[in-house]
């Protein structure tokens, strides 16, 4: 193998593989120092881009100091490898560095490189000179050199190159449009880097060097490469980037100021300039910090390195509060760090809260674990008739019922104890006059929060409630006794009258026998229902989970219904009192018989939302469904009026809702909503499609 060493060419191939090394250290130095971050695309990119600059300067310098073809190409080789791995790094690196990285799929840098592939592929072959023409080698003054004639697949190649460095120039030209101070810097110094070697390749292809055949970009790399350690080493070019800036600083919902020694502000982010205008446009840098927030001035001028305070700002958009915290970054130029955070919203929550608490008609008092008030709220004055400051420091028991203190004070201690919150409790408190108001407290231990330390308790005036409770109680007992007293002296000349007939049946035959005995069923029918009502209309105590299909079962038989049929599927059982729900079904079907005739078809089923229960009779119009629910509303004869108003008490008993509605069939159809919330028309509709729709999985079961 031939070498040439010409004293023209030596400081030449000295440049190259100066080049070389320098781009070979960056690369050593990157993977070496930076071992953590090569998963990041930046990082990545600039390795391979030196890598390629060490494999295009250091084979160009073999190229040139070999002297036959066949050597000269070898070389030519690594050199293409090293460009394409230049002009893709570099096209990555710009990208990525920009806050691009969504570009840099597997499947983009796959269609990018298609083109370097073929592009390669058709050098080495040589098929049909597709890439160049066959080699050859003329002297230029005292050196061998290469006579290339490029072909079409080797001018697109150029241009593709070209064309990803001129993106990733694009790519940083918008950086340094949009970055500040050292971010500018660092991508400028990127961008010199890249355009350089672009522009002494350029001349190169162009035929308008020094040397006409001599490639003068790899000596713009060592160029390259010293404007990338300047960038790394000054302005720490693989440690921060734009982006870094923009995700983490510029979009910070904290204020961000960085002043110097003089107190001018070096750099702020938008949470500043919109806290100072509500465009955010108003320019900060350069400016002096308490110019632009007077009330910072005592906070800066404190020679502690560190320190957090509480301001107010007038700003466009009103008054604003900022919490301050100061942080000294060095101590030999004085740059120090402010961040305000916006405390606003927070300022104006506790106000709403304390405007709450001092407006509230409930008590919010908070003890300690002894029982001791350590605050109380303004609405004592107007519920018990004692100022709050009055009670602070004194036993929240001295204030309780001597009955109900004992109770209480283990119910406290008891909360106290598991740590838990405090039951609900009622219990009777004492006014300013002496006189004893009924309460209810709902309390929450929160001894453990450092923010309350204490009990906090509830207290609501149930005076009034307990009052109206008593009130109704008594109401409902003088009512039940009333029907009972009606029931009983109506059934004895009821009796009476039953036995006389029987008699008169016995001794005289007469058409109006049988309207007499209808007349006194009819009678023994509303005795029972006015009982009934009575009754059903007090609140639910205990209930428990119902089979509906069995207590339907059970209400069937117990109605005389003729020829009707009954129809039952149910997927889930009903929380009720069983006697209770017994009687609304009873009513429900006597009225279905009543209305729809002997032979009616009946149907209940369970829905989401509870049950309903329908018939094929004649329905009930649309403007009477809401009054056949009243007392004494009836359509029929013999009817009392009574039975579906005792539906409508049990409902009002159980706390359940009651819609009329018109079956699919045209009948009537009462829906019942246990769970006490209304369904939506559309859901509503839907599931009783559903439940028309013959579901396999539900299918009824008849009865006559």
């Amino acid at each position: 193998m031939a070498w040439q060493y010409t004293t023209q060419l030596l400081p030449f191939i000295g440049v190259l593989f100066s080049a070389m090394l320098i781009s070979a250290a960056l690369a050593v130095y990157t993977v070496v120092e930076r071992t953590d971050a090569l998963d990041e695309p930046s990082v990545r990119a600039f390795v391979g881009l030196n890598v390629g600059c060490a494999l295009w300067s250091g084979a160009y310098a073999l190229q040139l100091l070999s002297v036959d073809v066949q050597t000269k190409r070898v070389w030519l080789g690594v050199a293409f490898v090293g460009a394409v791995l230049v002009s893709l790094s570099c096209f990555s690196f710009a990208v990525a560095y920009s806050g691009n990285e969504e570009w840099l799929s597997w499947r983009t840098l796959c269609i990018l490189a298609v083109e370097p592939i073929v592009a390669f592929v058709l050098y080495a072959t040589q098929y049909r000179h597709l890439y160049e023409q066959p080699l050859e080698t003329v002297v230029a003054g005292d050196l061998v050199v290469l006579d290339r004639t490029f072909g079409p697949m080797a001018i697109i190649h150029v241009l593709f190159l070209y064309s990803l460095l001129v993106v990733g120039a694009g790519f940083l030209l918008k950086t340094v449009y949009e970055s500040q101070h050292v971010y500018r810097e660092q991508a400028l110094a990127v961008l010199f880097a890249i355009l350089v070697p672009l522009v002494a390749n350029i001349v190169w292809f162009l035929g308008l060097g020094p040397t006409g055949d001599l490639d003068l970009t790899p000596i713009a790399f060592t160029v390259s490469g010293l404007a990338f350690a300047v960038a790394i080493y000054r302005h720490h070019l693989l440690d921060i980037a734009p982006i870094a800036r923009t995700a983490v600083v510029e979009d910070m919902r904290d204020g961000f100021l960085v002043i110097d020694e003089t107190n001018r502000i070096r750099d702020a982010n938008a949470a500043v300039r919109h806290s100072v205008s509500s465009g955010g446009s108003t320019p900060l840098v350069g400016r002096n910090v308490t110019e632009v927030f007077p009330e910072i001035a005592q906070i800066v001028s404190n020679e502690a390195s560190t320190g957090q305070t509480e301001i107010v700002v007038d700003a466009d958009d009103g008054r604003r509060f900022f919490d301050v915290q100061v942080q000294r970054l060095s101590n030999a130029d004085g740059i120090r760090l402010l961040l305000l955070r916006d405390v606003t919203q927070q300022h104006a929550v506790e106000q709403r809260y304390q405007s709450f608490i001092e407006n509230s008609s409930d008590l919010i008092t908070m003890v300690d674990d002894r029982g001791i008030i350590r605050y109380q709220s303004p609405s004592s004055r107007s519920v018990l008739g004692i100022e709050p400051s009055t009670m602070v420091g004194q036993s929240a028991f001295e204030f309780v019922h001597p009955d109900d203190r004992e109770r209480l004070l283990e119910q406290f201690q008891t909360g106290l104890d598991e740590s838990i919150v405090v039951d609900r409790a009622e219990y009777r408190l004492r006014t300013a006059d002496g006189e004893w108001r009924d309460v209810e407290t709902i309390g929450s231990n929160l001894l453990d929060d450092p923010f309350v330390e204490g009990v906090v308790l509830n207290t609501r005036d149930s005076t009034e409630r307990k009052k109206r409770e008593r009130e109704i109680r008594r109401a409902n007992e003088q009512l039940e006794q009333f029907a009972s007293v009606v029931s009983h002296d109506l059934r004895n000349p009821l009796n009476v009258a039953q036995g006389y007939l029987e008699i008169a049946r016995e001794s005289v035959d007469c058409a109006s026998h049988d309207d007499i005995a209808i007349a006194h069923d009819r009678m023994e029918t509303i005795i029972e229902e006015v009982l009934l009502l009575a009754r059903e209309g007090r609140p639910i105590g205990d209930t428990e989970r119902i089979d509906l299909e069995r207590l339907v079962d059970r209400a069937w038989a117990n109605v005389d219904t003729a020829a009707a049929t009954l129809s039952v599927s149910s997927d889930r059982a009903i929380v009720a009192d069983g006697d209770r729900l017994l009687h609304l079904f009873e009513n429900l079907f006597r009225n279905a018989v009543e209305h729809g005739g002997s032979a009616v078809n009946v149907r209940v089923s369970t829905t989401p939302d509870g049950f309903f229960v329908e018939d094929d009779g004649p329905g009930i119009p649309a403007d009477e469904r809401e009054a056949v629910l009243e007392y004494g509303h009836t359509t029929a004869a013999s009817g009392s009026g009574l039975g579906l108003a005792i539906v409508r008490q049990i409902v009002d008993g159980h706390g359940w809702e009651i819609r009329v509605t018109e079956s699919a069939d045209g009948g009537a159809r009462f829906e019942f909503d246990t769970d006490g919330a209304s369904r939506s028309a559309a859901a509503e509709r839907e599931t009783i499609d559903e439940e028309r729709g013959g579901d396999d999985r539900r299918r009824p079961r008849e009865r006559r």
